[in-house]
Protein backbone atom coordinates (compact mmCIF):
# COMPACT_ATOMS: atom_id res chain seq x y z
CA UNK A 1 0.00 0.00 0.00
CA UNK A 2 3.13 2.22 -0.13
CA UNK A 3 1.76 4.17 -2.77
CA UNK A 4 -1.55 5.46 -1.26
CA UNK A 5 -0.60 8.80 0.11
CA UNK A 6 0.71 9.08 4.15
CA UNK A 7 -2.37 11.92 4.62
CA UNK A 8 -4.65 9.03 3.46
CA UNK A 9 -3.16 6.51 5.70
CA UNK A 10 -3.39 9.11 8.36
CA UNK A 11 -7.06 10.05 7.96
CA UNK A 12 -8.16 7.25 8.00
CA UNK A 13 -6.68 6.02 11.23
CA UNK A 14 -8.17 9.14 12.76
CA UNK A 15 -11.26 8.57 10.98
CA UNK A 16 -11.89 5.30 12.38
CA UNK A 17 -10.34 6.13 16.34
CA UNK A 18 -13.75 8.57 15.67
CA UNK A 19 -15.87 5.61 14.66
CA UNK A 20 -14.81 3.48 17.02
CA UNK A 21 -15.42 5.93 20.11
CA UNK A 22 -11.68 6.33 20.76
CA UNK A 23 -12.45 9.63 20.34
CA UNK A 24 -15.87 10.63 21.67
CA UNK A 25 -18.30 13.68 20.14
CA UNK A 26 -17.45 16.80 21.76
CA UNK A 27 -13.60 15.78 22.68
CA UNK A 28 -10.40 17.43 21.74
CA UNK A 29 -8.42 15.25 20.03
CA UNK A 30 -4.56 14.91 20.49
CA UNK A 31 -2.30 18.29 19.38
CA UNK A 32 -0.89 17.99 15.94
CA UNK A 33 2.46 17.59 17.52
CA UNK A 34 1.21 14.54 19.58
CA UNK A 35 -0.24 13.46 16.56
CA UNK A 36 3.20 13.73 13.98
CA UNK A 37 4.52 11.46 17.16
CA UNK A 38 2.11 9.04 17.07
CA UNK A 39 2.03 8.64 13.30
CA UNK A 40 5.57 9.40 12.59
CA UNK A 41 4.83 11.54 9.57
CA UNK A 42 5.01 15.43 9.23
CA UNK A 43 3.04 18.24 9.89
CA UNK A 44 2.55 18.82 6.10
CA UNK A 45 0.77 15.35 6.09
CA UNK A 46 -1.16 16.10 9.66
CA UNK A 47 -2.34 19.12 8.24
CA UNK A 48 -3.39 17.69 4.89
CA UNK A 49 -5.58 15.07 7.06
CA UNK A 50 -7.00 16.89 8.98
CA UNK A 51 -8.02 19.13 6.57
CA UNK A 52 -10.33 16.66 4.84
CA UNK A 53 -11.45 15.81 8.08
CA UNK A 54 -12.65 19.09 8.60
CA UNK A 55 -14.23 19.67 5.54
CA UNK A 56 -16.40 16.62 6.11
CA UNK A 57 -17.55 17.80 9.52
CA UNK A 58 -16.55 15.15 11.37
CA UNK A 59 -14.01 17.52 12.89
CA UNK A 60 -13.95 21.26 14.10
CA UNK A 61 -11.19 23.51 14.78
CA UNK A 62 -10.61 26.78 16.74
CA UNK A 63 -7.77 28.70 18.13
CA UNK A 64 -8.70 28.25 21.23
CA UNK A 65 -10.43 25.32 21.35
CA UNK A 66 -8.39 23.10 19.50
CA UNK A 67 -9.64 20.15 17.05
CA UNK A 68 -12.56 18.25 18.64
CA UNK A 69 -15.18 15.95 17.42
CA UNK A 70 -18.56 17.10 16.01
CA UNK A 71 -20.45 13.76 15.83
CA UNK A 72 -20.96 14.09 12.37
CA UNK A 73 -20.53 11.04 10.38
CA UNK A 74 -18.67 10.98 7.00
CA UNK A 75 -20.19 8.68 4.35
CA UNK A 76 -17.58 5.64 3.34
CA UNK A 77 -16.19 6.48 -0.07
CA UNK A 78 -16.76 2.82 -1.54
CA UNK A 79 -15.74 1.55 -4.95
CA UNK A 80 -18.12 -1.55 -5.96
CA UNK A 81 -16.14 -3.59 -8.26
CA UNK A 82 -17.95 -6.37 -10.03
CA UNK A 83 -18.54 -7.73 -13.46
CA UNK A 84 -22.41 -5.31 -13.77
CA UNK A 85 -21.62 -2.71 -16.07
CA UNK A 86 -22.83 0.91 -14.93
CA UNK A 87 -25.36 1.37 -17.59
CA UNK A 88 -27.42 -1.71 -16.15
CA UNK A 89 -27.67 -0.32 -11.87
CA UNK A 90 -30.79 1.31 -12.50
CA UNK A 91 -32.44 -1.93 -13.74
CA UNK A 92 -31.79 -3.51 -10.41
CA UNK A 93 -34.04 -2.66 -8.31
CA UNK A 94 -36.92 -3.57 -10.78
CA UNK A 95 -35.92 -7.21 -11.25
CA UNK A 96 -38.32 -9.30 -9.38
CA UNK A 97 -36.40 -12.62 -9.41
CA UNK A 98 -32.87 -11.15 -8.31
CA UNK A 99 -30.85 -14.47 -7.56
CA UNK A 100 -27.10 -13.03 -7.73
CA UNK A 101 -28.75 -9.56 -8.16
CA UNK A 102 -29.50 -9.84 -5.02
CA UNK A 103 -26.22 -8.95 -3.56
CA UNK A 104 -26.61 -5.51 -5.45
CA UNK A 105 -29.97 -4.51 -4.10
CA UNK A 106 -29.73 -3.73 -0.64
CA UNK A 107 -26.50 -1.62 -1.30
CA UNK A 108 -28.59 0.73 -3.88
CA UNK A 109 -30.86 0.49 -1.58
CA UNK A 110 -29.24 2.33 0.85
CA UNK A 111 -26.86 3.94 -1.08
CA UNK A 112 -27.88 7.45 0.27
CA UNK A 113 -25.50 6.18 2.90
CA UNK A 114 -22.06 5.95 1.01
CA UNK A 115 -20.52 7.93 -1.53
CA UNK A 116 -20.53 4.28 -4.18
CA UNK A 117 -19.22 4.08 -7.42
CA UNK A 118 -19.42 1.32 -9.50
CA UNK A 119 -16.65 0.00 -10.95
CA UNK A 120 -16.14 -2.53 -13.71
CA UNK A 121 -13.72 -5.22 -13.09
CA UNK A 122 -13.23 -5.77 -16.72
CA UNK A 123 -11.50 -2.54 -17.08
CA UNK A 124 -9.33 -2.76 -14.24
CA UNK A 125 -5.71 -4.29 -14.52
CA UNK A 126 -4.35 -6.50 -11.24
CA UNK A 127 -0.97 -4.67 -11.89
CA UNK A 128 -2.42 -1.19 -10.81
CA UNK A 129 -4.51 -0.41 -7.46
CA UNK A 130 -3.54 3.74 -7.64
CA UNK A 131 -6.85 4.41 -8.16
CA UNK A 132 -8.08 2.83 -4.94
CA UNK A 133 -6.25 5.54 -2.44
CA UNK A 134 -9.60 7.79 -2.93
CA UNK A 135 -11.96 4.63 -1.66
CA UNK A 136 -12.10 3.93 2.15
CA UNK A 137 -13.24 0.74 1.13
CA UNK A 138 -13.02 -1.59 -1.67
CA UNK A 139 -16.07 -3.93 -1.99
CA UNK A 140 -15.14 -6.74 -4.51
CA UNK A 141 -17.81 -9.42 -6.04
CA UNK A 142 -16.42 -12.44 -6.54
CA UNK A 143 -13.30 -10.91 -7.64
CA UNK A 144 -11.25 -13.56 -10.20
CA UNK A 145 -8.00 -15.27 -8.72
CA UNK A 146 -5.82 -12.38 -10.55
CA UNK A 147 -7.34 -10.23 -8.47
CA UNK A 148 -7.76 -11.96 -5.35
CA UNK A 149 -4.36 -13.14 -5.01
CA UNK A 150 -3.47 -9.10 -4.82
CA UNK A 151 -6.16 -7.94 -2.38
CA UNK A 152 -3.99 -9.44 0.73
CA UNK A 153 -1.73 -6.20 0.52
CA UNK A 154 -5.08 -4.32 0.84
CA UNK A 155 -6.55 -5.96 3.23
CA UNK A 156 -7.58 -2.80 5.88
CA UNK A 157 -10.03 -1.39 3.00
CA UNK A 158 -11.10 -4.75 1.19
CA UNK A 159 -14.44 -6.54 1.81
CA UNK A 160 -14.59 -9.45 -0.68
CA UNK A 161 -18.52 -10.66 -1.74
CA UNK A 162 -18.55 -14.89 -2.27
CA UNK A 163 -14.71 -15.38 -1.95
CA UNK A 164 -12.80 -15.70 1.21
CA UNK A 165 -9.32 -15.85 2.56
CA UNK A 166 -8.15 -15.45 6.51
CA UNK A 167 -6.51 -12.68 6.23
CA UNK A 168 -9.47 -10.48 4.35
CA UNK A 169 -12.86 -9.31 5.64
CA UNK A 170 -15.60 -11.00 3.52
CA UNK A 171 -19.01 -12.58 3.02
CA UNK A 172 -19.42 -15.75 1.05
CA UNK A 173 -20.81 -18.94 0.63
CA UNK A 174 -18.88 -21.80 2.39
CA UNK A 175 -18.26 -23.76 -1.53
CA UNK A 176 -16.19 -25.99 0.49
CA UNK A 177 -18.53 -27.34 3.23
CA UNK A 178 -21.60 -27.02 0.58
CA UNK A 179 -19.62 -29.73 -2.05
CA UNK A 180 -18.64 -32.10 0.70
CA UNK A 181 -22.30 -31.94 2.60
CA UNK A 182 -24.31 -33.03 -1.09
CA UNK A 183 -21.15 -35.51 -1.57
CA UNK A 184 -21.41 -36.95 1.61
CA UNK A 185 -25.08 -37.03 1.12
CA UNK A 186 -24.80 -39.04 -2.38
CA UNK A 187 -22.41 -41.56 -0.70
CA UNK A 188 -24.73 -42.60 1.58
CA UNK A 189 -27.53 -42.60 -0.88
CA UNK A 190 -25.48 -44.35 -3.45
CA UNK A 191 -24.11 -47.29 -1.31
CA UNK A 192 -20.41 -48.04 -0.64
CA UNK A 193 -19.82 -49.86 -4.12
CA UNK A 194 -20.75 -46.74 -6.23
CA UNK A 195 -18.47 -45.49 -8.76
CA UNK A 196 -17.66 -42.06 -7.63
CA UNK A 197 -16.53 -39.26 -10.50
CA UNK A 198 -15.74 -35.29 -9.97
CA UNK A 199 -16.50 -32.80 -12.82
CA UNK A 200 -13.74 -30.61 -13.15
CA UNK A 201 -11.73 -27.89 -15.66
CA UNK A 202 -8.47 -26.97 -15.92
CA UNK A 203 -9.47 -23.74 -17.78
CA UNK A 204 -11.48 -22.93 -15.18
CA UNK A 205 -9.12 -23.46 -12.44
CA UNK A 206 -10.15 -20.73 -10.07
CA UNK A 207 -11.14 -20.00 -6.34
CA UNK A 208 -14.88 -21.81 -6.81
CA UNK A 209 -13.61 -24.90 -8.57
CA UNK A 210 -10.43 -25.49 -6.40
CA UNK A 211 -13.19 -25.00 -3.57
CA UNK A 212 -15.77 -26.99 -4.17
CA UNK A 213 -13.75 -30.18 -5.72
CA UNK A 214 -11.75 -29.99 -2.15
CA UNK A 215 -14.99 -30.53 -0.95
CA UNK A 216 -15.51 -33.49 -2.68
CA UNK A 217 -12.29 -34.99 -1.82
CA UNK A 218 -12.95 -34.02 1.85
CA UNK A 219 -15.89 -36.20 1.52
CA UNK A 220 -14.28 -39.12 -0.25
CA UNK A 221 -11.16 -38.98 2.10
CA UNK A 222 -14.04 -39.23 4.97
CA UNK A 223 -15.85 -42.39 3.67
CA UNK A 224 -12.17 -43.55 2.21
CA UNK A 225 -13.82 -43.91 -1.25
CA UNK A 226 -11.93 -44.00 -4.41
CA UNK A 227 -12.94 -41.70 -7.09
CA UNK A 228 -11.74 -40.08 -10.41
CA UNK A 229 -11.43 -36.69 -11.50
CA UNK A 230 -12.72 -35.96 -15.30
CA UNK A 231 -11.68 -32.94 -16.84
CA UNK A 232 -14.25 -31.19 -19.38
CA UNK A 233 -12.35 -28.60 -20.77
CA UNK A 234 -14.11 -28.74 -23.91
CA UNK A 235 -15.33 -25.39 -25.82
CA UNK A 236 -19.17 -26.64 -26.29
CA UNK A 237 -21.82 -28.62 -25.54
CA UNK A 238 -21.56 -30.94 -28.35
CA UNK A 239 -18.03 -31.68 -26.76
CA UNK A 240 -18.65 -31.98 -23.29
CA UNK A 241 -21.42 -34.39 -23.68
CA UNK A 242 -18.92 -36.41 -26.35
CA UNK A 243 -16.44 -36.35 -23.56
CA UNK A 244 -18.88 -37.60 -21.05
CA UNK A 245 -20.23 -40.36 -23.32
CA UNK A 246 -16.11 -41.71 -23.21
CA UNK A 247 -16.55 -42.62 -19.50
CA UNK A 248 -16.44 -46.13 -18.36
CA UNK A 249 -19.13 -47.57 -16.16
CA UNK A 250 -19.34 -50.65 -14.22
CA UNK A 251 -22.29 -51.34 -15.78
CA UNK A 252 -23.20 -53.77 -12.09
CA UNK A 253 -22.63 -50.74 -9.90
CA UNK A 254 -24.42 -47.50 -8.93
CA UNK A 255 -22.15 -44.39 -10.25
CA UNK A 256 -22.54 -40.92 -8.77
CA UNK A 257 -21.24 -37.93 -10.27
CA UNK A 258 -20.76 -34.32 -8.75
CA UNK A 259 -19.91 -31.45 -10.97
CA UNK A 260 -19.13 -27.91 -9.04
CA UNK A 261 -21.59 -25.81 -11.55
CA UNK A 262 -25.01 -25.85 -13.03
CA UNK A 263 -22.72 -25.97 -16.60
CA UNK A 264 -22.22 -29.44 -16.90
CA UNK A 265 -25.48 -31.00 -15.48
CA UNK A 266 -27.50 -30.62 -19.07
CA UNK A 267 -24.69 -32.87 -21.51
CA UNK A 268 -24.58 -35.83 -17.36
CA UNK A 269 -28.34 -36.15 -17.68
CA UNK A 270 -28.45 -36.41 -21.30
CA UNK A 271 -25.67 -39.09 -20.84
CA UNK A 272 -26.84 -40.89 -18.43
CA UNK A 273 -30.24 -41.14 -20.09
CA UNK A 274 -28.69 -42.73 -22.59
CA UNK A 275 -26.49 -45.34 -20.24
CA UNK A 276 -30.04 -46.71 -19.52
CA UNK A 277 -28.96 -44.72 -16.09
CA UNK A 278 -32.36 -43.94 -13.72
CA UNK A 279 -31.75 -40.67 -11.47
CA UNK A 280 -32.34 -41.83 -7.62
CA UNK A 281 -31.81 -45.34 -8.26
CA UNK A 282 -28.46 -46.51 -10.22
CA UNK A 283 -27.65 -42.61 -10.40
CA UNK A 284 -26.88 -40.14 -8.28
CA UNK A 285 -26.12 -36.41 -9.11
CA UNK A 286 -24.97 -32.92 -7.56
CA UNK A 287 -24.67 -29.91 -8.94
CA UNK A 288 -24.21 -25.85 -7.61
CA UNK A 289 -27.33 -23.08 -7.50
CA UNK A 290 -30.05 -25.35 -9.00
CA UNK A 291 -32.84 -23.91 -7.87
CA UNK A 292 -34.94 -24.59 -10.76
CA UNK A 293 -33.87 -28.48 -11.34
CA UNK A 294 -37.46 -29.49 -10.65
CA UNK A 295 -39.26 -27.24 -13.13
CA UNK A 296 -37.09 -27.44 -15.77
CA UNK A 297 -35.97 -31.28 -16.28
CA UNK A 298 -38.66 -32.82 -13.97
CA UNK A 299 -35.67 -34.17 -11.49
CA UNK A 300 -35.06 -32.76 -8.06
CA UNK A 301 -31.20 -32.60 -8.37
CA UNK A 302 -29.32 -32.02 -5.01
CA UNK A 303 -27.92 -28.87 -5.14
CA UNK A 304 -26.34 -26.01 -3.44
CA UNK A 305 -28.87 -22.74 -3.66
CA UNK A 306 -27.11 -19.83 -2.58
CA UNK A 307 -28.77 -16.92 -0.24
CA UNK A 308 -27.92 -13.79 -2.21
CA UNK A 309 -30.00 -11.50 -0.76
CA UNK A 310 -28.58 -11.91 2.69
CA UNK A 311 -24.85 -11.51 1.30
CA UNK A 312 -26.17 -8.34 0.07
CA UNK A 313 -27.71 -7.51 3.29
CA UNK A 314 -24.60 -8.42 5.32
CA UNK A 315 -22.70 -6.31 2.90
CA UNK A 316 -24.37 -3.45 3.87
CA UNK A 317 -24.74 -4.02 7.37
CA UNK A 318 -20.98 -4.63 7.24
CA UNK A 319 -20.33 -1.37 5.80
CA UNK A 320 -22.09 0.64 8.02
CA UNK A 321 -19.24 -1.03 10.60
CA UNK A 322 -16.40 -0.91 8.35
CA UNK A 323 -12.77 -1.01 10.03
CA UNK A 324 -14.59 -1.21 13.46
CA UNK A 325 -13.80 -5.11 13.83
CA UNK A 326 -13.15 -8.09 11.43
CA UNK A 327 -15.88 -8.86 9.20
CA UNK A 328 -16.30 -12.79 7.89
CA UNK A 329 -18.97 -14.18 7.50
CA UNK A 330 -20.31 -17.45 5.65
CA UNK A 331 -23.57 -16.91 4.84
CA UNK A 332 -26.11 -20.17 5.29
CA UNK A 333 -26.63 -22.17 1.91
CA UNK A 334 -30.04 -24.62 1.50
CA UNK A 335 -29.39 -27.67 0.23
CA UNK A 336 -32.26 -28.82 -2.43
CA UNK A 337 -32.88 -32.69 -2.08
Amino acid sequence: MAHIPKYEKVKNMILADVRTGVYQTGERIPTREQLIEKYSVTRTTIGQALKILVSAGVLATSKRGGTVVTGQAMPLNIALISTLEEANVSNILSISESENFGIYKPLLEAASEFNLDFMDIKKLSPDDFSWCSKYDCMAWVMPPDKFLNKLSGYKDKVMVINRYRKELDFIATNHRQALREMTEYNLDKAGKDCQVFFLDSSEHDDFIYRERREGFVDACQKANKFYRIIDLSVPDYTSMFEALMEIEFDQDKNVLIVSPCLAFTGAVLRMAHLHGLEFGKNFFYSDFDNRHSLRNTGIQIISAIQDYDSMGRKLVESLRNFGEEKNQFFIPYTIMK
